[in-house]
């Protein structure tokens, strides 16, 4: 009995002992299987090589099988090549980091990849400067962060945890006649109006508010970058986040639906702050540089680069910060631009560099 019972003991163990090891078997022979290796290759272009708009891009595929056929997406377009190096012109590019979709067939095998590339853009931005047409005072304890219109109402919103609030303003004396303030763990950011919902952004906590014409609240939504600037264009919200990213959100939902790269014929351009949309680009300040430069919107583009050098030797304060602020009055074509802790608000017309 006690024998009998000593057998059941010893294979009991046994198989724990053989189980064990055959798991440590199946993990190490999983671990140190070899990865598959691929039949194809992308050659050309070369990951992240830069590109210029509107320019030729040549690819070059490597593959150990006789290949069928080669299809490359990009956008709308779906092209088939039979060869393993050919070129393509896209007909609609952005500037930026792109990715380009490239399948290889061969008999009954296919391999996906994808082409990174970097567009610069092809133009150089145009010179522009600007022409001072009036001046209004302005609150120097505004840390300036959006400005918009509505109608005739000039309505800023401003910046700083326990400062940040949204301000219907007096243009001509620079005094606030209806404000709401945020909650104080906030810190403001952009703004803009869209039929009858305003829009305000805050920093880095990832939600934004909501508020009827009367600045009373109706809501809040969520976004997974930082706010920065902001601006209405047509059915549209623009919204940049300092990096050179435009995102663009339907004002219905809030949710993304694109963005574009910001470049210009040299590289990207980073912090990308407060935002306007007229004449069908969009102008925006570049943090702790005096100059606006305009976006094509539908490709990324650096169109002019405005130089607003020399607007704080018209006043003086110690407490001014950086340029900061256009607002488009539409109703009478005027360009109003300030900045965080300003004392004043200029209105001006930009011209081309003589």
């Amino acid at each position: 009995m006690a024998m009998n019972y000593t057998y059941r003991i010893f294979i009991i163990l046994a198989v724990i002992f053989l189980t064990s090891c055959g798991a440590d078997k199946e993990t190490t022979e999983t671990s140190e299987s070899p990865r598959i290796k691929n039949f194809s290759k992308v050659i050309l272009p070369e990951s992240n090589q830069e590109i210029i708009f509107g320019g030729v891009i040549d690819f070059e595929i490597s593959s150990s099988q006789n290949t069928d056929s080669i299809i490359l997406e990009y956008g709308d377009e779906h092209i088939k090549y039979s060869e393993l190096a050919f070129s393509w012109t896209p007909k609609v590019i952005k500037t930026g980091k792109q990715k380009v979709k490239i399948k290889v067939y061969a008999g009954d095998q296919v391999e996906t990849h994808y082409a990174r590339v970097v567009v610069l853009s092809d133009i150089t931005p145009a010179s522009m400067t600007y022409e001072i047409i009036a001046e209004y005072p302005h609150s120097e304890d505004a840390f300036l962060q959006g400005l918009f219109f509505i109608g005739d109402t000039l309505v800023e919103s401003t910046g700083q945890k326990g400062q940040s609030k949204l301000s219907k303003l007096n243009l001509k004396t620079g005094e606030t006649y209806q404000s709401v303030a945020l909650d104080n763990a906030y810190f403001g950011e952009g703004s803009t109006i869209w039929e009858n919902n305003i829009y305000y952004l805050t920093w880095t906590s990832n939600v934004g508010f909501i508020y009827n014409r009367n600045l009373k609240q109706t809501g809040k939504f969520n976004y997974t970058h930082e706010g920065w600037g902001m601006a209405t264009m047509g059915d549209t919200l623009v919204v940049s986040d300092g990096k050179e990213v435009i995102h663009f959100l339907d004002p219905r939902d809030l949710s993304e639906i694109g963005t574009i790269e910001v470049y210009d014929q040299e590289g990207k351009i980073t912090n990308i702050n407060e935002l306007e949309y007229f004449n069908g680009l969009i102008y925006a300040n570049i943090w702790q540089e005096d100059v606006i430069i305009t976006i094509d919107p539908s490709t990324g583009r650096v169109m002019d680069i405005i130089d607003m050098r020399g607007l704080e030797d018209n006043f003086s304060s110690s407490s001014a910060e950086v340029l900061n602020g256009i607002a488009y009055k539409r109703n009478s074509d005027q360009i109003f631009v300030s900045g965080k802790n300003w004392p004043k608000l200029f209105e001006v017309k930009f011209k081309q560099t003589n």
